[in-house]
């Protein structure tokens, strides 16, 4: 690799005067290794470009619709939370990962650096703990329903510890990362990245933080699964239970309404209180579907007694009906909203494996990295920083499980389109007045 005029300049020490002239020499070496090795992460940068640009127009979009569109709740108040931690990943920490990627031996900035690992470190982390509280709260409403539920002001509590926990877990970082020398084509010169300082690469301090993020990870990871798992298993039984009292209620309500239809079937020398004894049997008979058996009852002209009663009767079962109808939509909403924010979790989660597997094989094969092809130096660029794919993606589960979400994103959508289409016609119309 030719570095003109720079490696002919440092390779000869007459045409450096003085130590000045050398300093000017070594960073205009470092900023041509950092305009080389930009050309070959280039697909990288593109990658995460779309990503944030992705993330950023989709998180808009449920900040916007669940802040202003959506009832108050625990999910909605969790929803918007992850929203706008998605929104300061897009707009702090994906910018400084590209910047990290142009500038991979001439990062010049140490308090920029550490604030951007910091800052990337509170995010990821803050948003893990909203995910383990939301699956907690999910927990609750499915697999106990009738104790008290997380109301949005205790939502909101709870976000606040996850952000206070995860900015705690995130102060060895500002210790850790920094300014970090790389070896360069020219040995004895070296170049500088974001990365963990050098002095720090296998001191305890650096072991222990990485060991307690992986295992604060893992732990939330496991938390959070076993709890699906019983939610889930909830759920089936649950499902399983209704679908049994409903086979038996049909088959004892369809004997039940032969049998009083049978016994009602009237010859007109019954009393009228025998009468009253076979509609209390009937009511009992009605399915609580509202249906009910026509009753043939000879009753003396002039009294409407039984009409009155049997009407009650109607009138009772559909309200019972309705109630159970609205009690089986509640259930209805409470399942599709878990479900989504499953999804959410096993997204973030997943996103995380790719970084996970790399730094696992990075720990124990040192020489890992030196051994990359140019592809594989790609490739391993973009999954390393893979945790960053669910800012992008989590818009796209809102908008396959919700469908208030999808019609409001479109209502959305079709407004700015409008608007954009009318803002030419506008202001020809101000031109011509």
């Amino acid at each position: 690799m030719e570095f003109n005029p720079v490696f002919s300049e440092l390779n000869s020490s007459n045409n450096i005067s003085n130590s000045t002239d050398k300093l000017v020499v070594i960073d205009m070496y470092r900023d041509e290794l950092s305009n080389r090795m930009a050309v070959t992460l280039l697909p990288v940068m593109v990658v995460l470009g779309v990503v944030l640009v992705t993330g950023m127009a989709g998180n808009t979009l449920v900040f916007y619709i669940y802040f202003f569109k959506f009832t108050s709740s625990s999910t909605r108040t969790a929803i918007i939370a992850l929203a706008f931690l998605d929104l300061l990943t897009c707009a702090v920490c994906i910018p400084g990962e590209i910047l990290d990627l142009r500038f991979s031996y001439s990062f010049t900035s140490q308090i920029l650096c550490k604030s951007l690992r910091t800052s990337t470190t509170v995010i990821l982390v803050a948003s893990g703990f909203t995910l383990l509280s939301v699956a907690l709260d999910r927990y609750q409403r499915i697999c106990h329903p009738l104790q008290k539920q997380l109301t949005s002001k205790r939502a909101l509590y709870r976000i606040i510890i996850s952000c206070s926990l995860a900015a705690v877990l995130a102060v060895p970082a500002a210790i850790v990362y920094g300014l970090a020398e790389i070896e360069t084509p020219i040995e004895g010169i070296t170049g500088l990245e974001c990365s963990t300082i050098k002095s720090l690469t296998n001191r305890p301090l650096r072991i222990a933080y990485n060991a307690l993020l992986f295992t604060t990870f893992l732990a939330a990871f496991a938390t959070m699964m076993v709890i699906y798992v019983l939610i889930g298993r909830q759920v089936l039984k649950q499902t399983n239970f209704r679908r049994s009292v409903q086979q038996r209620k049909g088959s004892s309500d369809s004997l039940r309404r032969r049998t009083v239809c049978s016994e009602t079937s009237s010859d007109g020398d019954h009393s009228l209180s025998d009468k009253m004894k076979e509609l209390s049997q009937l009511h009992e008979a009605i399915p609580e579907h509202g249906s009910h058996c026509v009753v043939n009852i000879n009753v003396q002209p002039g009294t409407n007694q039984i009409g009155r009663i049997e009407a009650r009767v109607s009138r009772k079962n559909s309200v019972i009906h309705l109630l159970r109808k609205m009690s089986g939509s509640v259930d209805a909403r409470t399942r599709k909203t878990t479900t989504m924010l499953f999804f959410i979790t096993l997204v973030f989660v997943i996103s995380f494996l790719p970084h996970l597997v790399l730094k696992v094989i990075q720990a124990l094969d040192k020489h890992f990295s030196d051994s990359l092809t140019t592809t594989g130096v790609i490739f391993y660029n973009i999954f390393v920083r893979s945790y960053f794919f669910n800012t992008a993606a989590n818009a796209f589960v809102y908008g396959f499980c919700s469908p208030k979400f999808r019609f409001e994103c479109r209502t959305v959508l079709l407004r700015l389109a409008f608007w954009v289409k009318s803002k030419p016609i506008s202001a020809q119309t101000e031109d011509l007045m």
